[in-house]
């Protein structure tokens, strides 16, 4: 008899163990959806985050290319007030002087002009590396800028 209880004991315990190990099927799916509902939610929210990262980006981006126009413009029309100013001041000049100057002149004023050309047809849609382009163009501005200033001092002597 303490056999037979014993092994009834033992079976139940077997079985009650089971039984509350296991979980019903309609609990791990129920708790399967709510995991992939979580992540749906954070690939949403990742995708939104870097939606507004890019735009920000890009606005700064923009904004500084905006700027850097703006103030290529500026030394862009300096240029040509000193190329106007050089051109009344030549008039002074020796005529060997001034057909050489007048040639100087009528170079750097191309040049200023292609720089302009340059300058508007430069579109920074993404594709374009806009830091190479800037270096570039302030380099050529600024040697235009050195080119005036050079002309300028050899005819004040």
């Amino acid at each position: 008899m303490k056999k037979s209880i014993f092994t009834l004991a033992t079976a139940l315990f077997v079985a009650g163990s089971i039984v509350s190990g296991c979980s019903s099927p309609d609990k791990k799916v129920e708790n399967a959806e709510e995991k992939v509902q979580d992540a749906k939610n954070d690939v949403k929210d990742a995708k939104q985050d870097l939606s507004q990262a890019q735009q920000e980006q890009q606005n700064a981006v923009v904004s500084d290319f905006q700027k850097f126009k703006n103030e290529s413009n500026d030394a862009i029309i300096e240029n040509d007030r000193h190329i106007a100013s050089l051109r009344i001041d030549m008039k002074d000049e020796k005529r060997e002087a001034r057909e050489r100057d007048e040639k100087r002149i009528n170079e750097l004023e191309k040049k200023n002009h292609d720089l302009k050309v340059k300058l508007d047809a430069y579109h920074d849609d993404g594709k374009s590396d806009w830091k190479e382009f800037k270096t570039e163009f302030k380099h050529d501005l600024d040697g235009l800028g050195k080119a005036f200033s050079d002309i300028g001092r050899r005819n004040t002597k």
